[in-house]
């Protein structure tokens, strides 16, 4: 079942009422990562890159950046949120995107700039991203998300889709079953 358009909204406030409108990642895009790194405290890099990021080389930074943004559509597919802050326009606020792992597989991962979260950003860009998984043919996405990041863990309970959760030490691989709903599984144990 797919979500619908609503998930697909290009814009939205965030919960302190910025604007945010959010579109596919581009080829040109290598340098909102960036900045989008750059606005990213040690937790938030650790979080999402599962290892201290702190003192990597702005060299590498790009070429990571420049990896990404110019992917191939057969490889992934991804998002990038904005808004217009205080004192700066069109400012990368987050980053979403599936990388296929097979046909029916990919991965997930996301961030947001450290200013900008618990406003709702992820949870829309997490949407969004799944429901794009789902229309290009995606039935599973996983991922690795360390135990402690209870951020994320609330984003994934409000979600409509089941998900199995395996706990290897200090984080859990996930796999988000896009070809059910919630209820149904539900339904199914209880019968």
């Amino acid at each position: 079942m797919i979500l619908g358009a609503a998930p697909l909204a290009k814009r939205f406030n965030s919960r302190d009422g910025t604007p945010v409108w959010v579109r596919l990642l581009r080829r040109k895009d290598a340098p909102f990562l960036v900045d989008l790194f750059e606005h990213m405290g040690s937790e938030s890099r650790y979080r999402r890159f599962h290892q201290p990021a702190d003192d990597v080389p702005l060299k590498q930074v790009w070429a990571e950046a420049e990896k990404i943004a110019t992917a191939v559509p057969d490889e992934q597919l991804g998002l990038i949120a904005f808004a217009d802050l205080p004192g700066k326009e069109n400012v990368p606020v987050g980053a979403a995107r599936i990388v296929w792992l097979d046909e029916t597989v990919a991965e997930v991962a996301m961030s947001v700039r450290d200013d900008m979260q618990g406003q709702g950003i992820g949870g829309r860009l997490l949407t969004q991203i799944l429901a794009l998984a789902q229309i290009v043919g995606v039935e599973t996405v996983v991922g690795t998300v360390q135990n402690e990041n209870g951020p994320i863990w609330r984003l994934f309970s409000r979600l409509p889709f089941p998900i199995t959760r395996i706990i290897e030490g200090t984080e859990s691989e996930v796999a988000i079953d896009l070809t059910r709903q919630k209820g149904d599984v539900e339904m199914e144990a209880a019968v």
